[in-house]
């Protein structure tokens, strides 16, 4: 975290008129630009979740931060550049889609590729309940995962500052709001460090976003497989290591999802939409509907629209 001689001169101004709240002392001065937000600047340690503070900042090529200790958790996920972290006695390299928390009692130390500066976000928060949060989705001070997919993190850290920097008068329950769902889409996306090298990760997320685009085309695996000029059982294995599903199960999530809006919204037929989705048979498409939506797609027909 740090701050511009801009910042800085503009803020002291206007303290000194009783306009701007005291700006954390804990900023560094080693970046040079950044958009950060102050919410609660002394939260007290009670149990609902509080965010005290958040942004991103992008580093100068000199930035480092060594400190042994964070009054509160803090969330840090890195959008571009390369650095290195030391967290609680283990080291990592820091590159695009890394998260990582420290907190009281946990030193840590964040330096950056001085060829490669950093653009990293940042969220301070204080209550038991953001501790347990972050116990539950695994992500407990002085621990560091990496996502398979940096961008929906991004847009989720951008969406809290938005609500903390926006005209709503409820910022806080907003951002909090926010927060909770950053560390669960954290989680869900969250890939161990040592989960492969890199190259298996984009042929992951190079085959993935092939069945998200084409969807409705494909068949089967062996399209898949074709298409990509990757191995069938390397897809599973890719699917297994870094996803929550098979590419299959995917696909068919993806297909199902657009029976929904076919039957809902352009009053197509069952026997249609279980063939233009590739079911051989309407009852077996009828039964994959029920296992996944809860109903079967007569009973989804037939219900009343929404007023």
């Amino acid at each position: 975290m740090g701050r511009t001689g801009a910042a800085r001169t503009g803020r002291e101004a206007g303290r000194a008129r009783g306009t701007v709240p005291a700006e954390p002392s804990y900023f560094s001065a080693r970046i040079s630009a950044a958009r950060r937000f102050y919410l609660r600047l002394a939260p007290g340690h009670g149990r609902p979740l509080t965010v005290v503070s958040g942004g991103w900042e992008q580093c100068r090529p000199d930035y480092a931060i060594r400190r042994p200790g964070f009054p509160h958790p803090t969330l840090e996920f890195v959008a571009r550049g390369a650095g290195e972290l030391r967290l609680g006695g283990q080291t990592w390299a820091l590159a695009p889609g890394t998260a990582f928390v420290y907190g009281r009692g946990v030193p840590h130390r964040i330096r950056t590729d001085p060829a490669a500066p950093m653009l990293k976000y940042f969220v301070v928060f204080a209550g038991s309940e953001g501790r347990n949060l972050l116990r539950t989705c695994r992500l407990a001070p002085g621990t560091a995962c990496r996502v398979a997919r940096p961008e929906p993190v991004q847009q989720v850290f951008d969406d809290l500052i938005d609500h903390a920097l926006g005209d709503h008068p409820d910022r806080q329950r907003l951002c909090g709001v926010a927060l909770e769902y950053l560390i669960t889409r954290i989680n869900s996306l969250a890939i161990p460090f040592d989960a492969g090298d890199t190259r298996a990760l984009a042929t992951y997320q190079r085959c993935r976003a092939f069945i998200t685009a084409e969807y409705l085309r494909v068949q089967s695996l062996a399209d898949i497989a074709s298409a990509c000029h990757v191995d069938g059982a390397y897809i599973c294995r890719l699917f297994r290591r870094y996803g929550r599903e098979s590419p299959i199960q995917f696909l068919r999530h993806l297909r199902l999802n657009r029976a929904v809006d076919l039957l809902l919204n352009h009053g197509r037929m069952i026997k249609e939409v279980a063939a233009e989705l590739g079911f051989s048979d309407p009852h077996n498409f009828t039964r994959a509907f029920r296992k996944t939506f809860g109903v079967s797609p007569a009973r989804l027909k037939s219900a009343p629209a929404p007023t």
